[in-house]
């Protein structure tokens, strides 16, 4: 690979993920770095390849997501879906080989152990190896996501691994109103206590477990705000069940950028009780507006969130969510661990997460030998 003073990186991910803070943030950031970041179009058939060929001078090709680039279920035929998602993943497997072989680095960042969804999960196993494998380069969010990736996965070697932590939303949503008037807002009394949840509703961050907690919270002054919209009919479903209770509010929908100010200040501490998780956009938000957060110390969440914030428990004993739920309600200086949650939003830039990136996509140059690869060379 030529020296040059412009690295160029392809994010596979970028326009899959477009609407994405994380992404538009981390695009933002390696701009400011002086890098020309692409993010093409996601092709049906050998995106990897077809964005490499597209993009010859580039340097790297990045790999955020690779589920989205086979996974269909676009047919309302569960078996038509099926057979489609495993075709599509084969091809995806040789596309991740075609693409090794050209004079392009491959990396990929790690976001989740597996994904979320659990499906086909033996087929999941398959193309994470592989991308770990044919990678020159693995980025991960935290240290502990090191030893993850590397007990779960055969072919994630550490000696790849590169800590690259995810940076703040603070310039991603308004922040200009105070908890009265976002109260006021919603209709909250001043004198409650508010414990929110905000999100996307999933499964896996155990909304129904901190509903079926909520009853044994016996303080009439308390209440419980779950906001965001489930991603299927069955759990949407369950989830009002749950919350047609005394002192729950559902607010089960999409919410817009600028209402999301409302929700955040109006409440006292933000609650994520997560069943499995290795690192979360919701606790980089919570974060970013200063809220205290109650949430499981698994994964990524013990190295983001300060150890001034005290409610981080242990999801395997019983009663730890209640245990934690009232050591915050109880605290007698909550403010203290807001602004230590905040400071630590402004300490994660992404301006530092972008920097350290392109460390990492140089690194992998600097290993290159370019005669060891296939340089396409555009016909003119």
């Amino acid at each position: 690979m030529a020296e040059k003073d412009t690295l160029t990186a392809v994010l596979l991910s970028g326009s899959v993920y477009s609407g994405n803070p994380m992404m538009n943030l981390l695009i933002d950031g390696l701009e400011r770095t002086g890098a020309d970041v692409q993010c093409p179009e996601n092709k049906l058939v050998f995106p990897a390849t077809q964005a490499a060929l597209r993009n010859p001078d580039a340097d790297v090709l990045q790999i955020d997501w690779p589920y989205p680039h086979y996974h269909i279920d676009d047919s309302k035929y569960e078996t038509v879906n099926k057979i489609v998602t495993i075709a599509r993943a084969f091809t995806f497997l040789l596309d991740l080989l075609i693409v090794s072989l050209l004079s392009i680095s491959l990396v990929r960042a790690v976001h989740n152990k597996r994904h979320h969804d659990k499906l086909y999960p033996r087929l999941e196993r398959i193309v994470n190896e592989w991308s770990f494998y044919l990678a020159d380069a693995i980025t991960v969010k935290c240290t502990s996501a090191v030893d993850i990736i590397d007990s779960h996965y055969t072919a994630a070697n550490p000696d790849k691994m590169h800590v690259v932590p995810d940076g703040n939303y603070i310039e991603v949503y308004d922040n200009d109103v105070s908890q009265t008037e976002a109260r006021a807002e919603l209709s909250i009394p001043d004198d409650e206590f508010v414990f929110l949840f905000f999100g996307l509703i999933r499964e896996y961050k155990g909304v129904q477990d901190l509903l079926r907690t909520f009853p044994d919270f016996d303080r009439p002054d308390v209440h419980l705000w779950i906001v965001g919209n489930p991603n299927t009919d069955h759990l949407e479903t369950e989830i009002r069940e749950l919350a047609a209770q005394e002192n729950v509010e559902a607010v089960l929908e999409y919410v817009p950028d600028e209402r999301i100010q409302y929700y955040m200040n109006a409440a006292d501490a933000l609650v994520l009780p997560y069943r499995e998780i290795l690192n979360s956009g919701s606790v980089y938000a919570g974060l970013s507006f200063g809220l205290p957060i109650v949430a499981p110390a698994i994964g990524c969440l013990p190295e983001t969130i300060p150890q001034e914030n005290e409610f981080l428990y242990n999801p395997d004993q019983d009663g730890a969510l209640l245990q934690e739920l009232e050591s915050a309600y109880d605290h007698p200086d909550l403010e203290r661990i807001g602004r230590a949650n905040y400071e630590c939003a402004l300490d994660q830039s992404w301006d530092s997460v972008a920097q350290n990136l392109t460390e990492v996509y140089r690194s992998t140059l600097d290993g290159h030998d370019a005669t060891d690869r296939v340089r396409v060379v555009p016909e003119t």
